[in-house]
């Protein structure tokens, strides 16, 4: 049966609980969505029977209690399923996940130059994968792309960003070649959204709100706030890289000098040792990449690894600007949680320099909110499952 506006509007806020819960009772919804139980109650026994949630049993919390206890509800898996898809400069990466964000199929295409780097290649790919996901799917209902840049609806044909290489890039030649719906979001959104439908644990106190902070070309911070994303179309939140780090520092593309992204990002990391390539004959990158331009981050790990006091020094200055940028986000975010996810922290050595940094760290007051700082293992997929949490949000729970 067609919901109303309103019965719909109540549907995905239910949905969206017990999403954000993972497990969650209907006298627990209606206290934390100002739902009545009856109604509650009502549109759940719909969900049950629709399948796409599942009674797990009862609170064992309340075992020692008398009286009815609370059955529990989570979300039943397999119900639908999306791909996700993310496009990078370096790589081309897809899932096919299901509507808990379980990863049926992977498959990630790397980019040996940049003439790769095209609408009708990612579309190629992406048609490939999703005729092959039939195979493994009942039906794919969506597809979610997570971006490099922003996406708006008042511009529903390109990448938003600054960066000229994408501008050529055609959305709306991949949404006219797809017979499902696309759904497109900056890949950092995605991969926080992710977070807080599918992956995550969520703790007792401010469990929805949680910084995700991404190393990569860029460097950018999603928030989200009560489990929801926060200031999603005003582009320039989140745009951490940007953030005066320096004032004397380089002078950063966008303008301005002594960006945090010119101390951390894997652009200018790699720009900066390429440059001590060229001029240290004693640097230990002679020995570990052939021509200067051949040098990635992951050169730099290795580098950093064997001890090059020069790329320990670059590194380690990295990791102290995100540290301290992690610090003043901390005075002015409520954040429960902090996700830093990059390349950058495969190396065990900055990731332990991170935490070991914050966790000298006293909080102005005597009794502070705790944070649980996360280092999110990197992978080529965590954008790609992002987006198919972006899938969720749209075609599942009915959100704009």
């Amino acid at each position: 049966m067609k919901k109303t506006k309103k019965q719909q509007i109540l549907y995905s806020t239910i949905l969206h609980k017990i999403y954000t819960k993972r497990v969650i009772s209907r006298i627990d919804i209606a206290k934390e969505t100002g739902i009545t139980t009856a109604t509650v109650s009502l549109i759940s026994a719909d969900m049950l029977a629709e399948g796409v949630i599942r009674e797990i049993g009862e609170d064992a919390s309340e075992s020692d209690k008398v009286g009815r206890k609370k059955i529990l509800l989570s979300i039943c898996p397999k119900y639908t399923y999306y791909i996700g898809a993310e496009i990078s400069e370096k790589f081309f990466s897809f899932v096919l996940a299901d509507n808990t964000g379980n990863i049926v199929e992977k498959s990630c295409v790397s980019h040996k130059d940049k003439t790769n780097v095209t609408t009708e290649a990612f579309l190629r790919h992406l048609r490939d994968f999703y005729n092959a996901a039939g195979a493994h799917a009942p039906k794919v209902n969506a597809v979610g792309i997570a971006l490099p840049g922003h996406y708006t609806d008042a511009d529903r044909n390109h990448i938003i960003t600054n960066n000229d290489y994408w501008k050529d890039f055609d959305l709306e030649l991949i949404r006219a070649n797809m017979e499902v719906p696309v759904f497109f979001a900056n890949n950092v959104h995605c991969m926080a959204q992710a977070e807080s439908l599918f992956y995550s644990e969520p703790s007792e106190e401010n469990s929805g709100n949680f910084m995700f902070f991404h190393i990569g070309r860029g460097i950018h911070c999603a928030q989200m706030y009560q489990d929801e994303l926060h200031s999603r179309r005003n582009l320039n939140i989140g745009e951490i890289g940007h953030i005066t780090y320096q004032p004397e520092g380089e002078l950063c593309e966008c303008g301005k000098r002594g960006c945090l992204q010119t101390f951390a990002s894997e652009t200018w990391l790699i720009r900066k040792a390429r440059i001590l390539y060229q001029t240290s004959v004693r640097s230990s990158l002679r020995y570990l990449a052939e021509t200067a331009d051949s040098i990635t981050l992951s050169t730099l790990l290795n580098a950093y690894a064997l001890g090059d006091k020069a790329i320990v020094s670059l590194i380690d200055q990295a990791v102290e600007s995100i540290r301290i940028t992690i610090e003043n986000l901390n005075l002015i975010i409520d954040s429960s949680r902090i996700f830093v996810h990059g390349e950058l922290f495969n190396s065990e050595s900055a990731s332990e320099l991170l935490k070991n940094g914050m966790e000298l760290k006293k909080g102005l007051f005597a009794t502070p909110q705790p944070q649980k700082l996360i280092i999110k293992k990197y992978s080529p997929y965590t954008g790609a499952a992002g987006a198919s949490a972006l899938c969720v949000h749209h075609d599942l729970l009915g959100r704009e």
